[in-house]
């Protein structure tokens, strides 16, 4: 098969203390910024359904899992969806809907389960992780599909259902996992070379990466008790004591499906805030329970009408011409892609996304960068608020863990300021590094970077 004549333009191109002081000296070298609002604010929610914006049925027999290519231009981005129980990987081309343009099959596939993809936008590469009792990931360079190679660790056994994730290093490096029924293993992402393998002590399948908090997620696919986290090396990762959130009689079936929809800066960079979004495998109707990244707090729930015992579930958060704040898309019982606009899902959750004009929406909510930045030993953040609100304030380290909370509660309309004087809750000095402030009222919302030098 060949895709070439279809797209017409050329792609562009461990300690971490030492590590978290390094980026910190960088830092205090470049010019900072002030970060803009973010697309995400989210208050908790009730259970809300939303009508499907389109439904795809392919060529793929028992589909499982779902990514996207992002392109220059928005007309030839692909979406890819595995089919266990054919062998193959549907190929749909925007805007999807009787768009699918064919199908990825090929040897090392054979006749085993196609269960996990994962695409590598950097790098223009296609990561596709194949179950038994071939147990192997097969990589394709995009958008041709050319293959490339297949690795795997010697003698190792993925089971049905192998999902995978890529997350990279703050080094630059990458790094795949795949996951069989107990374990993950660790790859290196350009080579294929096994690094290390960890075993979370659950039943598992889908797994997230976070690259701004370098966290990996992993849902409980069978015993409804939410999701853990892990550090890339597979240590556990953890907020307030512990790895595991969404343990709370939240899920009502398997945790499955999970992804992450990044809040941005100005520049269009990760500011680490943003959704977890994790599918409740219900079998009359999924439930997509939506969580903040930072708190890992629990916001709400939202349904896709008719869409059931969904198992993948992903996000193109890029602009479509239909779609400007992209989809979200989900497996509906094996058989068909559902997809929404993210528009239309944050209209019904409560979300005020400024994309029409950006300069109105947040016209008489304003935040100031902190100042100074970088700044030892503390640092005034200054904003106006339009109205008499409940006012929130909180310092999170780099790892997402909140550090200090300046200020909750009712403030009057005008211009306030408030200082950080580097101290954490127990009024103990913080280290030096990279610290994140978020600003919540029932209206807006905002987070920012800053940095101590101490």
């Amino acid at each position: 098969m060949n895709f070439s004549g279809q797209f017409k333009w050329i792609t562009n191109e461990s300690s971490e203390r030492l590590f978290l002081l390094l980026f910190t000296f960088i830092l205090f070298q470049l010019p900072v910024s002030a970060q803009t609002g973010s697309p995400c604010n989210l208050n908790p929610f009730a259970t809300v359904t939303l009508e499907p914006d389109f439904e795809l049925v392919g060529a793929g027999e028992n589909i499982d899992t779902i990514d996207f290519w992002d392109t220059p231009d928005a007309n030839n981005t692909l979406m890819f969806v595995t089919a266990k129980d054919n062998s193959l990987i549907e190929v749909w081309q925007y805007p999807f809907v009787g768009n699918q343009i064919d199908t990825l099959e090929h040897s090392t596939f054979g006749e085993s389960k196609v269960n996990g993809v994962v695409v590598d936008q950097e790098e223009d590469l296609l990561y596709v992780s194949i179950g038994e009792s071939i147990n192997t990931v097969s990589v394709f360079s995009l958008p041709d599909l050319t293959f490339i190679h297949n690795f795997n660790k010697p003698g190792v056994k993925l089971g049905r259902e192998p999902n995978i994730t890529l997350l990279e290093l703050p080094s630059g490096d990458k790094r795949i996992y795949v996951s069989s029924k107990t374990t993950v293993y660790i790859h290196q992402a350009d080579s294929g070379n096994f690094i290390s393998e960890f075993t979370p002590g659950r039943i598992i399948e889908t797994m997230a990466a976070d690259n701004f908090h370098q966290v990996i997620y992993i849902p409980d696919e069978t015993e409804q008790t939410g999701i853990y986290a892990y550090h890339p090396n597979g240590d556990p990762y953890e907020r307030n004591g512990t790895n595991n959130f969404g343990n709370n009689g939240i899920f009502d079936e398997d945790a499955e499906g999970i992804w992450l929809y990044r809040c941005t800066d100005e520049n269009g960079e990760d500011n680490g805030s943003g959704l977890i979004v994790v599918s409740d495998q219900r079998q009359d109707l999924t439930d997509f329970e939506v969580f903040d990244r930072l708190s890992w707090e629990h916001l709400g729930t939202f349904n896709i009408n008719g869409v059931t015992n969904t198992d993948g579930i992903s996000s193109f958060q890029g602009a479509l011409p239909d779609y400007p704040e992209g989809v979200f898309v989900a497996i509906n019982d094996d058989s068909e892609t559902a997809g929404v606009g993210w528009r239309k899902i944050f209209d019904a959750i409560g979300a005020i996304v400024a994309i029409d004009d950006p300069v109105e929406e947040i016209r008489n909510f304003h935040i100031s960068s902190n100042y100074p930045n970088p700044f030892n030993p503390g640092t005034t953040i200054t904003y106006q608020i339009p109205k008499n609100t409940r006012t929130k304030l909180t310092i999170y380290n780099i790892l997402g863990q909140p550090v200090r909370e300046l200020l909750n509660q009712q403030q009057q309309a005008g211009e306030h300021q408030v200082y950080w004087d580097g101290l954490d809750d127990n009024a103990l000095p913080v280290s030096s590094g990279i610290y994140i402030y978020k600003f919540t009222t029932p209206e807006y919302q905002y987070s920012g970077k800053m940095t101590l030098m101490r």
